[in-house]
């Protein structure tokens, strides 16, 4: 019984610190607060932190070679690849439109732009895919999991392994929380007007990592068709 609670506690330590490392999740978390926006924040950093707990229980009762079929299969990355894309130019597009409507709106007289409320699983699954996109993260999990268990910080067997999963995802949640407290606490200090202004930033990053990932399976597949050929 004693191996489960110290696996939970040894993944909530690597969750946490496993998720400080710069990411498209981190980014549209960022950029969720700046707009003031904290329980939609919230809900993709939830998607993230699920997907971390699930490839860590995947590997920790060896399902991990399925999991890595799954996620490593060019056409899957291709499509989260497009995903990041699209996601990074919609912040682009709705980032202009928004600065635009705010301008109209403080115009004396001029009524508050609308706000749209958007399903909440929505935001849950944003942030699963954004996460899901990251090509590394199997495979960082992979190295993790095994140093702990190889070094017996962590047992093996479902009972551990099950704590050690629901860490990590408890941990990566909590850097979260942490990144939106100071984010919001940050907003409106002086520097907060780059933080309100980033979503120009937010937009490039989220494209450029998909366009990364994108180029990679693109030419893993253009190598297969070309050896078929």
């Amino acid at each position: 019984m004693k191996a489960f609670p110290l696996a939970l506690l040894v993944g909530i330590a690597t969750g946490f610190l496993g998720a400080i490392p710069p990411g498209p999740l981190n980014i549209t978390v960022l950029r969720k607060v700046s707009e003031r926006k904290l329980r939609e924040a919230l809900r993709v950093s939830l998607g993230g932190a699920i997907v971390d707990a699930l490839i860590c229980a995947a590997i920790g009762l060896g399902l991990g070679w399925a999991l890595e079929r799954l996620l490593n299969d060019p056409w899957v990355r291709l499509v989260l690849a497009v995903f990041l894309i699209v996601y990074g130019i919609r912040i682009l597009v709705l980032g202009r439109i928004r600065g635009e409507a705010e301008a109209a709106a403080a115009t004396p007289g001029a009524a508050p732009p609308a706000s749209k409320d958007r399903p909440h699983g929505l935001h849950l699954l944003v942030g699963f895919l954004q996460e899901a996109a990251n090509t590394a993260l199997l495979v960082n999990w992979t190295l993790v999991t095994g140093f702990l268990v190889s070094h017996r910080v962590v047992q093996g067997g479902a009972g551990p392994m099950a704590g050690f999963a629901l860490g990590v995802g408890l941990g990566v949640f909590l850097w979260f929380l942490v990144l939106i407290e100071l984010v919001d606490r940050l907003k409106d200090h002086p520097a907060g007007e780059w933080i309100r202004g980033s979503h120009v930033l937010a937009g490039l990053l989220l494209a450029g990592f998909g366009l990364f990932f994108l180029w990679r399976s693109a030419a893993e597949l253009a190598g297969r068709f070309t050896i078929g050929a």
